[in-house]
């Protein structure tokens, strides 16, 4: 199995941390999003988007973050990010809070709607720091109903997996995260596991020369 992946991408560090919460051995692959690599027919082949992360099984090639987690949790079931054990309700808000950030927050803040939106950094800056709060603030409301020591219940989940990489990604947009009492509880629990700290950005950042 190899992973195509950049250090601080958020939706390769889910998969990631998924990878090493389940303890599966892979091969990671740096593909550098600024040089334009990730443009280039290589990975183009690999990604019709040219976007990151991409999964290798067996020469197949997985193209979104969720299929990818979905995968492992069909080969590698325990332990689950799926709420294993949880009745049907509970297993749809973990999905439902994962969509929150995976579908409805995460890809507005991106680049690519950013330069779409203006050619001014500032505010590219503003756009992404809007739909960062209005995704943060639907997920503190949501999850205020659900949340134990994590986003539902006290398992991990790919809830989970969503919402930390997505407070990175608010960090570096200077997004004010002290109303979200809830998710600071939760990120805080994330922090103590080692899955996180085997995952997080710091740890593929590449060395300067």
């Amino acid at each position: 199995m190899k992973l195509y992946h950049y250090w601080r991408s958020s939706s390769s560090w889910r998969v990631r941390w998924a990878l090493a919460y389940k303890k599966v051995a892979y091969e990671g692959v740096a593909v550098d999003l600024l040089s334009g690599e990730s443009d280039s027919e290589t990975h183009l082949a690999r990604h019709p988007f040219g976007y990151v992360p991409v999964m290798e099984i067996e020469g197949q090639m997985l193209t979104e973050s969720l299929a990818m987690i979905r995968y492992l949790e069909d080969v590698h079931p325990k332990p689950s990010l799926l709420g294993e054990g949880l009745n049907p309700i509970a297993r749809a808000r973990i999905v439902e809070l994962a969509e929150t950030i995976n579908a409805d927050t995460q890809p507005l803040q991106n680049l690519d709607p950013q330069f779409l939106h203006s050619d001014d950094p500032e505010k590219r800056k503003a756009w992404a720091k809007h739909w960062i709060v209005r995704g943060l603030t639907a997920y503190e409301r949501l999850c205020s109903k659900t949340a134990g020591k994590f986003s539902v219940g006290d398992s991990l989940s790919v809830a989970d997996l969503c919402l930390v990489p997505q407070l990175y990604n608010a960090r570096r947009y200077e997004v004010d995260l002290s109303p979200y009492t809830t998710i600071a509880r939760i990120e805080k629990n994330c922090a103590d596991l080692e899955s996180y700290r085997a995952s997080e950005p710091s740890k593929f950042e590449p060395k300067k020369v």
